[in-house]
């Protein structure tokens, strides 16, 4: 209660149940002891740098930590808005490794290495029960799916255009601004379509 952050947005409870926040403005992510509610740096070191691949997390810059995830193993993912990437931590080693996202903003890469590809302003992120990560690419206004077994990345919702719709076929269904979105067991997937103030849901066959 006696710490300062700046900006935090995104709280997860790790695989023991501790909260990790991100704290944005200050490019760390915070971990807050459940046994003890004490606070500490968890992964970033305050500046505005690129994520060298296989660091450690506590000594890797985290440029802009928007969103987490937590994995069934423990492994965290973390969604970086300002350093346009997704990178996985390994629960055993405590290193980040790069999945998603050149560094620097923009839309390409769809049927392709999702680490060759751009995204923009990422901010909301899922992980479906066969463990592919799903992707808020907020400023695309594209939903993306990025599978964890051949790595490659696709646009299921949004053209990288923004919109409203229509209802039915994802691949013709505009978004505006998605910020957050949840996987149910099922594997239907909820989005926030911010600038529209609607939920849509996708339901996968």
């Amino acid at each position: 209660v006696q710490a300062q952050l700046n900006n935090t947005i995104s709280v997860v409870l790790d695989a023991a149940g501790n909260q990790l926040i991100c704290d944005i403005n200050n490019h760390r992510i915070r971990r807050v002891d459940r046994q003890t509610g004490l606070i500490s740096t968890w992964g970033g070191t305050g500046e505005k740098l690129p994520t060298p691949d296989g660091s450690p997390v506590i000594r890797a810059p985290l440029y802009g930590p928007r969103t987490l995830a937590v994995a069934k193993n423990g492994d965290v993912i973390i969604v970086l808005r300002e350093g346009h990437a997704v990178y996985r931590v390994n629960a055993q080693t405590k290193t980040v490794h790069h999945v998603a996202g050149t560094g620097t903003g923009g839309y390409s890469g769809d049927g392709g290495d999702a680490k060759l590809a751009q995204v923009n302003g990422p901010k909301g992120v899922a992980l479906a029960p066969n463990g592919d990560i799903w992707l808020a690419d907020t400023q695309n206004h594209a939903i993306r799916i990025i599978s964890v077994k051949t790595g490659l990345i696709t646009s299921v919702v949004g053209d990288g255009q923004p919109g409203d719709g229509p209802d039915g076929d994802p691949a013709k269904c505009r978004l505006h601004h998605p910020h957050g979105i949840y996987i149910a067991k099922d594997g239907t997937a909820y989005v926030g379509d911010s600038s529209n103030h609607k939920v849509r849901r996708l339901s996968v066959k």
